[in-house]
């Protein structure tokens, strides 16, 4: 990937469009709206990069993406001129990323890499084997994973920033998601060793341009506890999958999972 030229966002120095610049905004887009970029995003437009009125990027609203234009530049603020609508670069198949909570930075990196790869929502699971323990740092901790995936999003021209939030209890996570329209729970298990994932997808096929939300369970640097499994055999909708002979580690396991079900649903460039 290129880098992007100082003073020049979105083109080289022929002039040729590069990848353009990409920024969130809660507020709605509409051709001829002006929104203004305040905040760390003002600052990091108009101080950082030092944006020129003409320049141009795109912006991300509620009702999707636009292409817009720098109309005018302040101290720590921006304003952008949408022009068009821009063409949408999410998956059309929803994947669910489950993570059992795994230690040191590990988190920042799934998070990370499965925004960057297409997942569509993240549930953290306080697995029966996971280590970390957040306690009363929840809020704190989700807090930072979903900076991490806003601007793993921003630089992989994602349409959507995943949501992440966090469950103690396998039944519930399992409940709600299930409750929310997935209809597949896959969990990727070292144990199993003679269903392997893109068959389990094909047994719950796509009809027509209906999409299937399905959820990818990954498990923690210990694996699943015997009580997890027998949860999992015991849900009507979940599948124990193998993603091979070889061992994956947690931070692994998750991007490799969550590439194989987009790819296998014709998400990743073929």
């Amino acid at each position: 990937m290129r880098a992007l030229p100082k003073g020049r966002l979105g083109r080289d120095a022929r002039g040729e469009v590069l990848m353009l610049p990409r920024v969130f905004v809660d507020a709605p887009g509409g051709a001829s709206r002006v929104v203004t970029l305040a905040g760390d995003d003002g600052h990091h437009f108009a101080r950082v990069l030092r944006v020129q009125n003409g320049e141009p990027l795109v912006v991300v609203t509620p009702t999707g993406p636009w292409l817009g234009e720098i109309s005018a530049v302040a101290k720590d603020a921006v304003d952008v001129f949408l022009k068009e609508p821009y063409p949408s670069a999410e998956p059309r198949c929803e994947v669910v990323v489950v993570q059992g909570l795994a230690k040191g930075d590990k988190m920042e990196t799934i998070v990370q890499k499965c925004t960057e790869v297409g997942a569509s929502l993240f549930v953290l699971y306080g697995a029966d084997r996971s280590v970390v323990k957040l306690a009363g740092k929840v809020e704190a901790k989700l807090a930072r994973w979903q900076k991490v995936a806003r601007e793993a999003a921003m630089q992989s021209q994602r349409d959507k920033v995943p949501v992440i939030r966090y469950e103690s209890k396998l039944a519930l996570v399992c409940e709600s998601l299930i409750a929310e329209g997935v209809e597949q729970l896959v969990v990727l298990d070292e144990a199993e060793d003679a269903v392997g994932l893109t068959t389990a997808l094909s047994k719950v096929p796509v009809e027509g341009d209906r999409r299937i939300k399905r959820a990818l369970f990954v498990g923690p640097e210990g694996g699943w506890s015997e009580a997890e499994r027998d949860y999992f055999a015991s849900c009507e909708k979940a599948c124990l999958v193998t993603l091979g002979r070889r061992i994956l580690r947690t931070e692994t396991a998750g991007v490799v999972g969550l590439a194989v079900t987009l790819a296998h649903f014709g998400d990743m460039g073929g």
